[in-house]
């Protein structure tokens, strides 16, 4: 199978074939290579030099989140919005050198178009498959208001490839962007302009590059993020369970890092369960039969779309025992001391379409869920409702809106053989070794 396009009408809006997402065939292949190998330049890997690149980024918005939270002192608050920003952070930081707090004006515009563009898919996705729907009133206005929004974003993302222009470094390559100027200079000089994006405008990929990868990269760890929260204010034992391994693996005295997650099973397992049964990516992105062929007996003619449907594959009790259950030990082996992961696990898809960034996902999310549960246990306010299972359908399923409280966690001193919980909240700050100093 060959991919095809995730939406027909943000192609139709662009008018062309621009980013990875909405690529296919060569121009694909080449803009998978050259965004793996600027993702690895920076870090995004599962070990080796360099890793501690990302790590870092991400352990930075961590730290940012965890202080404004602190703050809060208990009080109920909306985690969304924390986590959106601090998430949103780590992509901008490694696309385009750019940091925003969860109040910026800036942001909250930008994000609220984004947020607008994955509901309105909902309403025009359809019309993709049945033409007759545009003739529909309620298309018209979310194919209008699509167009609106994308010409709003398009400059948002101009802005900041002509801000990278004025100060690029060819000795100094800060980040995606950057690598795309270099990479555009090069063919330049090297008389291969007109092979490099299929020929196509060089500012209008790097938008598009932008607009995937911020999406893709953003949303659905935020949404992860969120359903972990409901499942750890919904589980209380589980979440007690998670605290008590991060504290005798990673002990009081500092933040989880990602050499600690080998010796963390348990909290492994539950931040997997949560991809499992919440899914917050119910559809894998959309192919195309590259031929004819036959599946289970069905004829597939070449050029059919093909979708996909992950949480049907996460929720099948064939495979699943009780899949409706939230379960974390389903990954774990019989002696609960290691990490289990059957084939028909598959949250970033499958295939050579995989998440370009599973890595980085994988990496804040078990960052950001560790380090905040060390950091603070999370009740439901008082007289609030735990958060129900159902959720919001769009892009992606988020959960209900929701409040809680993070109330700060104590140090645990160990004083010859007796543990006294001191009146000193846990400090949230200790410098890991690369990182110089954390943002406050």
């Amino acid at each position: 199978m060959t991919c095809c396009l995730f939406d027909l009408l943000t192609i139709r809006l662009i008018g062309r074939f621009a980013g990875i997402i909405n690529t296919e065939g060569k121009m694909w292949k080449e803009q998978r290579r050259f965004l793996h190998e600027r993702l690895r330049h920076f870090g995004m890997k599962h070990m080796g030099d360099g890793r501690e690149k990302m790590e870092n980024r991400i352990m930075i918005e961590v730290y940012q989140m965890i202080t404004e939270l602190a703050d809060k002192k208990s009080a109920p608050v909306e985690l969304g919005s924390y986590l959106s920003s601090a998430v949103s952070n780590v992509i901008c930081s490694l696309l385009m050198s750019v940091r925003f707090r969860h109040d910026d004006p800036k942001f909250i515009r930008f994000t609220n178009l984004i947020d607008d563009g994955f509901k309105l898919f909902t309403v025009t996705a359809a019309a993709g498959f049945i033409p007759i729907l545009k003739l529909l009133p309620a298309f018209n206005y979310a194919f209008n208001k699509i167009r609106q929004n994308f010409g709003e974003i398009s400059n948002f993302y101009q802005e900041i490839v002509d801000d990278h222009k004025r100060s690029f470094d060819a000795n100094n390559i800060r980040d995606i962007i950057d690598g795309y100027i270099l990479e555009i200079q090069n063919a330049k000089e090297e008389g291969r302009s007109e092979q490099l994006f299929n020929g196509k405008n060089g500012d209008r990929q790097m938008q598009q590059i932008i607009g995937d990868m911020f999406s893709a990269g953003t949303e659905t760890v935020k949404t992860t993020l969120q359903w972990a929260t409901v499942f750890a204010l919904r589980e209380p034992h589980m979440q007690a369970r998670v605290q008590e391994e991060l504290d005798r693996v990673v002990t009081r005295f500092r933040m989880p890092m990602l050499d600690d997650l080998p010796n963390l099973p348990y909290t492994e397992a539950f931040m997997l369960e949560v991809m499992r049964r919440a899914t917050a990516v119910p559809l894998g992105t959309t192919h195309s039969t590259s031929r004819t062929t036959t599946l289970n007996g069905f004829t597939i003619p070449k050029g059919t779309q093909v979708i996909p449907l992950i949480h049907a594959v996460h929720m099948n009790p064939a495979l699943w025992k009780d899949p409706e259950v939230f379960n974390p030990e389903r990954f774990l082996s019989a002696d609960g001391t290691k990490v289990v992961k059957p084939d028909y696990f598959i949250p970033f898809g499958v295939g050579r379409r995989v998440c370009l960034g599973d890595v980085l996902a994988k990496a804040e999310l078990f960052l950001f869920f560790s380090s905040l549960l060390h950091t603070f246990t999370l009740t439901v306010p008082q007289g609030a409702s735990v958060p129900d299972l159902r959720g919001q359908a769009g892009v992606t399923v988020s959960p209900q809106t929701f409040q809680v409280c993070a109330k700060a966690r104590y140090v645990e001193n160990v004083v010859e053989g007796e543990t006294q919980s001191s009146r000193e909240p846990f400090n949230v700050f200790p410098c890991l070794p690369y990182l110089s100093c954390p943002v406050q």
